[in-house]
C-alpha cells in the first residue's frame, strides 16, 4: 500500500506522529483498532504501536470499547491540544476548498 497524508501532514510535517493524528482529525467520530490505524496511515505495526502508546500516554487518543481481544481508540476531543488541533485541521479544510471554489470560478 502506498502511504498516503493530507494537506495536514504537508503543513505540519510528514512524520509518524502526524500521519496518525490526521487519520483521528479526519475520522474523528469514529474508533480504530492499531491494526486498522496502521493499515490506513500506510504506517508498520511496530511504528503505529509505538506512536498510539505515546498519543495514549499523552491522553490525545482515548480507549473506547473493546471487541473480542481488540481495543478500540478515537480522538480524545476533550483535551485542550486536540481543540487546537481540530481548528487547525478545520483551517487546512477551509484553505482547500477555498483553493478549489478559486480554482472553479477561474474555469467557470
Amino acid at each position: 500500500m502506498e502511504p498516503k497524508w493530507g494537506d495536514f501532514c504537508e503543513i505540519f510535517g510528514v512524520n509518524p506522529r502526524n500521519r496518525i493524528l490526521e487519520h483521528f482529525l479526519e475520522m474523528r467520530s469514529l474508533d480504530f483498532s492499531i491494526g486498522d490505524v496502521a493499515r490506513e496511515t500506510g504506517l508498520n505495526r511496530a511504528t503505529t504501536y509505538n506512536v498510539m502508546e505515546e498519543l495514549i500516554k499523552e491522553k490525545f487518543v482515548i480507549t473506547t470499547r473493546k471487541l473480542s481481544r481488540i481495543q478500540l481508540y478515537k480522538l480524545n476531543k476533550e483535551k485542550h491540544e486536540v481543540k487546537i488541533l481540530l481548528k487547525a485541521f478545520s483551517m487546512v479544510l477551509k484553505k482547500i476548498l477555498d483553493e478549489y471554489e478559486e480554482k472553479e470560478n477561474i474555469y467557470a
